[in-house]
């Protein structure tokens, strides 16, 4: 991976974060660009106001970011944490002062090869206008991903590529171009594009649909920006098997924590 060479404070994660939370204040021990197992925190505030408090992330060898994390005193109620999956046990005595909990565990993927978009037959994948297509992609993404935090009524909606599948034809409970399954791509800092907000209704899936949505996505994405990255629960083996037959490979293991 050409694109995962930066340490500390530059990693290609910390730019996917940075997409939707500003930067408050930011720290790392790294010693230079030959450090691979140099740490790096930022602490991000949520410039609407809309949200308050902070989200801390930090990336790095897991002994390292917990020590870096005990040097940290956020400027404000932090309401999650995002940080190597290892670390959180080293870590706990500030996490936990912090008033935080293990929550989830995450695997970052990431990919600079194309895959080829097989063809579905029945149906099609599609690009998609938020203008025309909001409501179908709100009803499709609340059926079959209602966990999705970035839907198309988010603020950044409009900066994503919106993609869907198709029916090409009238079938039993289902028209002519219905939209079964959506997606989004939204180019992120540092030159690269975030894939989410990827779901198939549950009438639908096994059929080869989400593999062909995320192909296209993952194909474009790196046509236009060279890196697409990803995040899924570490216990989702069916979407692990999508991403892997695509091409993405495990980046960066992450656990969550959450306010008690």
């Amino acid at each position: 991976m050409t694109r995962l060479g930066g340490h500390g404070l530059d990693h290609v994660f910390h730019t996917v974060r940075t997409d939707f939370l500003q930067v408050v204040r930011s720290w790392t021990d790294s010693t230079g660009p030959d450090d691979a197992g140099a740490a790096g925190v930022v602490e991000l505030g949520d410039p609407t106001g809309e949200r308050p408090g902070r989200v801390v992330a930090a990336v790095g060898e897991p002994r390292r970011v917990a020590d870096l994390l005990a040097t940290v005193t956020p400027q404000d109620v932090v309401r999650g944490a995002t940080v190597t999956r290892g670390a959180g046990v080293l870590a706990a005595p500030t996490l936990s002062a912090w008033g935080l909990r293990p929550a989830t565990t995450w695997d970052r993927m990431v990919t600079e090869t194309a895959p080829v978009v097989p063809d579905l037959g029945a149906a099609a994948v599609v690009s998609l206008d938020l203008d025309r297509d909001a409501d179908e992609i709100e009803a499709v993404l609340a059926e079959a991903n209602p966990s999705t935090r970035h839907g198309v009524r988010g603020r950044h909606a409009r900066r994503a590529r919106w993609y869907g599948v198709r029916m090409r034809s009238a079938g039993e409970g289902y028209r002519t171009g219905a939209l079964v399954a959506a997606g989004s791509a939204t180019p992120v800092p540092g030159g690269a594009v975030h894939l989410g907000s990827i779901g198939t209704l549950p009438a639908f899936r096994g059929r080869g649909y989400a593999g062909a949505l995320t192909a296209r996505m993952t194909a474009d994405g790196v046509a236009g920006h060279g890196l697409v990255t990803l995040g899924l629960y570490a216990d989702n083996l069916a979407a692990r098997r999508v991403y892997e037959r695509l091409g993405f490979v495990v980046a960066h293991r992450v656990e969550t924590w959450q306010p008690v």
